[in-house]
Parts: C-alpha cells; sequence; structure tokens
C-alpha cells in the first residue's frame, strides 16, 4: 500500500499534511458537501464540594476558559464523530470557549500541499491520526507558516471571498515588477514624540505596480519574490 501526504494551509497561515497508507480521491460532491457537525453538550457548571454525577457523567476539575477560575461540573464524554469517507474529524471554535467536533475533506479547496508565496514553515500540528471511513489509515498534521522578520504580509482575496491568499513581500530593494510605497503611521503622527519613540513615523514597502497582479516565487518554502505577473 502506497503513502500520500496532503499539507493544509489554514487560515492562520496553517498548512495540512496527511498520510493514507491506500490510494483513493473523494469525488467532486464529497469535496462541495457540506461538513457534518457534532455540538458537544453544554455541561452542568456547579462548583459545588459535594457534587454528585448521574447518567454515566463524571466530576470534572477544570478552569475557566477566560479568567483561570477553578470550575467543577459533571462531564460526560461524547462519542467519536463519524465521517464519510474522504472526510476527517477534528475541531473547530465557533466561539469564544466554545468548541465543536465537525468533519472536514482531506481535499477541500482551502488545503494545500505546502508553506508557498515566501512562507516559512515553523510549527506542525498533528489533528488526527487513525483510520478513516473506507479503511484509510491516515495522519492529518498542521503546519503554521509565517513571513521573515525582513518581509511584511500582504493579503488579496478570490472567489468571492472565500479564499484569502497570503504572500510575503520585501520591503525593500524591490524587484522588476514592484514599485516603493510608502506608509504612514497613523497614530504616531498625531501623538507625543515620547509615545512613538521606538516606532517610524513612516516605513517603506515594495508592492506589484499593477493591483491586479500578484507576486511570483521561486520554487522553495521562504523564497523572495523575485516579481509580479
Amino acid at each position: 500500500m502506497g503513502l500520500r501526504k496532503i499539507f493544509v494551509l489554514p487560515l492562520l497561515w496553517i498548512a495540512v499534511m496527511a498520510f493514507p497508507r491506500e490510494t483513493g480521491t473523494p469525488d467532486l460532491a464529497q469535496q462541495i458537501e457540506a461538513a457534518t457537525t457534532a455540538t458537544a453538550v453544554a455541561p452542568d457548571v456547579t462548583a459545588e464540594a459535594g457534587l454528585r454525577c448521574t447518567d454515566g457523567s463524571t466530576v470534572l476539575h477544570t478552569t475557566d476558559c477566560t479568567m483561570g477560575n477553578p470550575l467543577v461540573y459533571c462531564h460526560k464524554k461524547q462519542p467519536p464523530i463519524k465521517c464519510d469517507e474522504g472526510f476527517f474529524p477534528t475541531v473547530w471554535h465557533p466561539d469564544h470557549c466554545m468548541e465543536e467536533s465537525t468533519c472536514f475533506p482531506l481535499n477541500a479547496a482551502w488545503l494545500t500541499t505546502e508553506c508557498s508565496n515566501g512562507l516559512i514553515p515553523y510549527s506542525t500540528k498533528t489533528l488526527y491520526d487513525g483510520v478513516l471511513a473506507g479503511g484509510v489509515s491516515t495522519a492529518v498534521r498542521a503546519v503554521s507558516c509565517s513571513c521573515a522578520s525582513d518581509q511584511w504580509y500582504s493579503m488579496s482575496v478570490r472567489d468571492g471571498g472565500s479564499i484569502v491568499d497570503t504572500y510575503c513581500m520585501p520591503y525593500d530593494y524591490c524587484p522588476p515588477g514592484m514599485t516603493t510605497s510608502v506608509s504612514t503611521d497613523a497614530y504616531c503622527a498625531t501623538a507625543a514624540v515620547e509615545e512613538c519613540q521606538d516606532v517610524p513615523l513612516e516605513t517603506s514597502y515594495c508592492q506589484c505596480a499593477e493591483a491586479t497582479e500578484t507576486p511570483i516565487y521561486p520554487d522553495w518554502p521562504g523564497a523572495t519574490a523575485i516579481g509580479c505577473m
């Protein structure tokens, strides 16, 4: 059986890689199918020392996710979510202090194979490691990406706003097809001098000469842009 890798690039520049030990790609219907979501039952939070739990629940000692205050409540472990073939189970956070189980397709449109556009991988997190529907043993890992300290983040939106592309752009020594622009710190322009002693009032940076163009890069992670097209 072969070994396949899939890398994913999410919102905070996160990429995901999967290693199925069997080949096979979900059809287009699976790619556009709405993700299955299972919402965990909200616990009955209490601070009573003599708490007794029923219905298979157990006493859980934890802390509040905002203030870190100690909490004690009855918690009943939810059954693992089941995903269709071509999807992997994970969690997402629809709101502050909320976590829901959900299924994401292994080949969703927002997934990519690696950090690109000059971004550099700097950490890896395992999102799932187990057997998916259809008997495919898979590991899905999230790779966080960032720009080098001497470059700035440029973003463009496409597909009606559903996909945001991030580019690492140089501050100086602009390559052909780029021009030098200057940004002014609006706060420091009117603030007292002592409040912005270590903040430059103006910053030069490179951008594509044509607004409709995007930067182009050599084919390796962390590469510096060589122009626009």
